[in-house]
């Protein structure tokens, strides 16, 4: 558990007011990372000082996660897709072979419930072990990370440097999907990773492409050059949310893409602190409570950091929001539920 993991007076006032009323009586989460603390033991300090979310904590197996869940929505029915913590120093096989271990036990029963897996790949791994291994233990798929290959978040590298064709091959014949956090500094909207991602798309129409963090637009300003470039191209890829609070990216992407082609994503455990964000000129900055080597010069008063409450909460207020004003409950029942269900389904896993 992470030790500064506490719901407050303020959170619960918070989500009576603004969640519980309109939250869905079942969850489903479709990216958090399930990594145990002895998978990560090769993960040095200097990875964790220069990640501000790795210092946020970055393990969590699946008993923090019911706590977690539990604590944060209550009573409601949590069903996941896990992957394990996608960066060097893990042991991506061991972690890999735990997910399945968890998959085999699941019986579907209880509050939470692992229904799904993404192996993590990474390109020193043999192809054919891994679609042994991902249809042995019936993973919705992969999930590759530049990471992996750069060391370095937002790296120029291509997609292909670390998800090579081997791997979308497989996944191609067998119907799977991927989940693609984009590399360069112009998220989605740069012409590399578009063309990339179309490439994808063509090569291996079979795959589902689910790109996270909307394409890791926190900010209109990128998913708008995005979609001036992509237009409908875009409406070919499914979509998670996790990471991101802002009203003005859900709304974007309910009135422009695919309604059914979104998900709800936590992001857990980076996200499990009290704080809020703000955004200006295409730029956010993080607002904590908690006290983290990166927050050390935040400008945030006393009294601003006692009124902060989970920042999940706050994430998941702006999507409540965002579908009750497009599409009502039946539209947040969509993204926070049944759009997840019906992928699995369709997928058949």
């Amino acid at each position: 558990m992470l030790p500064y993991f506490r719901k407050t007076d303020r959170d619960i006032a918070f989500f009576e007011e603004y969640i519980n009323p309109r939250l869905p009586a079942r969850l489903s989460d479709m990216h958090l990372h399930i990594t145990r603390p002895c998978d990560t033991v090769h993960v040095s300090q200097e990875q964790i000082d220069k990640d501000w979310a790795m210092q946020c904590g970055f393990r969590m197996d699946e008993k923090d996660l019911a706590v977690y869940m539990q604590t944060l929505w209550g009573d409601r029915t949590v069903s996941v897709n896990a992957f394990p913590m996608p960066i060097r120093g893990v042991d991506l096989e061991s972690a890999n072979r735990h997910l399945k271990n968890l998959l085999d036990r699941e019986s579907g029963n209880g509050q939470l419930r692992i229904r799904t897996a993404e192996l993590a790949i990474s390109p020193d791994m043999n192809p054919d072990a891994c679609e042994e291994m991902l249809l042995r233990g019936n993973f919705l798929g992969y999930k590759p990370y530049p990471d992996l290959v750069s060391g370095e978040k937002g790296a120029d590298i291509r997609i292909p440097d670390f998800l090579p064709d081997a791997f979308m091959k497989s996944l191609d014949r067998n119907r799977r999907a991927v989940t693609i956090h984009l590399p360069r500094a112009g998220r989605i909207a740069s012409p590399d990773n578009i063309r990339e991602l179309l490439e994808l798309r063509q090569k291996f129409p079979d795959v589902r492409i689910i790109i996270a963090h909307y394409g890791r637009s926190y900010n209109t300003e990128v998913i708008e050059a995005a979609w001036r470039e992509m237009g409908d191209d875009m409406k070919g890829f499914w979509f998670d949310c996790a990471a991101v609070v802002n009203p003005a990216m859900h709304r974007f992407m309910l009135e422009h893409l695919p309604q059914d082609r979104i998900f709800y994503g936590s992001d857990m455990p980076l996200l499990l602190w009290h704080g809020r964000r703000t955004w200006e000129n295409g730029t956010y900055r993080n607002h904590v409570r908690e006290a983290f080597a990166w927050s050390a010069g935040l400008p945030d008063s006393e009294e601003e950091k006692e009124s902060y409450t989970f920042f999940l909460y706050e994430q998941m207020k702006a999507l409540l929001d965002s579908t009750y004003d497009i599409g009502g409950r039946t539209l947040a029942e969509k993204v926070l539920c049944t759009n997840a269900e019906n992928f699995l389904r369709e997928v058949g896993v």
